[in-house]
């Protein structure tokens, strides 16, 4: 509302500098034909000199305003244009982001709280930023590039990012080496979005009193964007399940995180965040939930989408979604995955992808399934519930080996077709 309320503005603006432009024209283009008449009907020589004097200087005022009106054509045409422009890259700022946010997604799903833990930081981070007064650009930026705090875990082996008990000192060690990567990850790119993004990846462990890491900073050399997420990464982690505990209450989050003022947080910050969580009520961490059936849908054609292109963390990443948005996650299989296989099966009869295209398709499916299975896992799921995710497994391998049986017929027929003399 507010954008076509300017646009008019500026419509009407437009329109008054049109109407003075040509009030302007208006001296020059009367005085010229009269000094014109005058200078024909001059009864001396004198009258005759000042009327072609008149008669230049209208001409010069007539072609200074086309000139004039020209220029401010110009710069408007120029501003629409550098409109366009930062419209554009902003949007293209946001793909960017939304590119590793699906990778950051497909991360989170493989650890043990799905898209559920990024989204919520992008959420609680922005929220921090506007209490404390940060400029709108830096908190709408936020909103994209706090999702990505913990992108660098795709470098941590599954062995040690998934394992239920406690690391060891070593294995810590591997963890902490996310920050790093994450920042290594993002670095140097041209979208602010991701610039903020490696900032707050390397820096978001960091704390106050200079005993976090990677670096060992402190204080207010810590980037504020960085010491914003670190809070709302803590107040997360929480106040949600792990594999091995259950949330803390929000009461008792809040006290822990009270006992750490001055020490990991900036006090400043906390406090301010603590009047956020006053303001939102304990339904702070609530997620509006769509209908899971429309959320399936979704998650089908997405995934469809992604096993055509043979995008696996795309893949990933709409299960993922789609289990934060509500869709249980022993239910993939049969309403998102195995129908997704069925449909790429009929684009390969329709000559839309290829066999090779389709083997890579039911590959990425099986990955898929074995990531859900180690969710379920880590979920503590009840036997026939993993049944299912297993019997779903078991058809996805008899499609890949039947698929890759029919590549080799097709390959010895074209062989055979090659080299007709072989046949026979």
């Amino acid at each position: 509302m507010r954008e076509t309320t300017d646009d008019m503005s500026e419509v009407k603006q437009q329109g008054r500098g049109l109407v003075a432009g040509r009030w302007r024209w208006a001296p020059a283009v009367v005085l010229a034909p009269a000094a014109g008449v005058g200078a024909v009907l001059a009864a001396g020589p004198a009258v005759a000199a000042v009327c072609a004097l008149v008669l230049a200087l209208a001409a010069g005022a007539v072609g200074w305003f086309a000139g004039e009106h020209r220029r401010v054509a110009l710069q408007r045409e120029i501003g629409d244009r550098s409109t366009e422009l930062r419209r554009a890259l902003s949007e293209l700022e946001i793909a960017q982001a939304e590119t590793v946010r699906r990778l950051s997604m497909a991360v989170e799903f493989r650890d043990e709280d799905t898209g559920a833990h990024i989204e919520r930081i992008g959420r609680f981070s922005t929220l921090l930023a506007e209490q404390v007064g940060m400029e709108e650009e830096f908190c709408l930026r936020m909103v994209h590039a706090a999702p990505l705090h913990d992108v660098g875990k795709v470098a941590i082996p599954d062995a040690i990012l998934l394992k239920p008990g406690k690391l060891t000192a070593q294995e810590r060690a591997i963890v902490e080496t996310h920050a790093e990567e994450g920042h290594r990850l993002l670095k140097g790119s041209s979208s602010a979005i991701l610039d903020l993004a490696a900032t707050i990846a390397l820096s978001h462990h960091e704390k106050w009193d200079g005993s976090g890491y990677p670096r060992g900073v402190r204080g207010e050399a810590i980037p504020i964007e960085g010491r914003i997420v670190a809070i709302a990464d803590v107040f997360d982690a929480l106040t949600s399940d792990r594999v091995y505990r259950k949330a803390f209450a929000v009461e008792e989050a809040v006290a822990m995180m009270r006992s750490e003022r001055g020490k990991h947080f900036d006090p400043v910050l906390l406090d301010a965040f603590l009047e956020v969580l006053g303001s939102s009520g304990p339904d702070a961490r609530e997620h509006m939930r769509a209908d899971p059936t429309e959320v399936a849908d979704s998650a089908l054609e997405t995934f469809v989408t992604a096993l055509a292109r043979s995008d696996a963390e795309m893949a990933e990443g709409a299960v993922a979604q789609a289990i934060e948005d509500g869709v249980e996650a022993l239910a993939l299989p049969g309403e998102v995955i195995e129908p997704a296989l069925r449909r790429v099966a009929e684009l390969r009869e329709q000559g839309e992808i290829d066999s090779e295209r389709e083997r890579a398709a039911i590959g990425i499916a099986r990955r898929v399934l074995a990531t859900l299975r180690r969710y379920a896992l880590g979920r503590q799921a009840q036997p026939q519930a993993l049944q299912l995710i297993d019997e779903s497994i078991e058809t996805v391998e008899a499609l890949l080996e039947r698929s890759a049986s029919a590549g080799e017929r097709q390959l010895h027929s074209g062989e055979r077709a090659a080299h007709p003399q072989a046949v026979g």
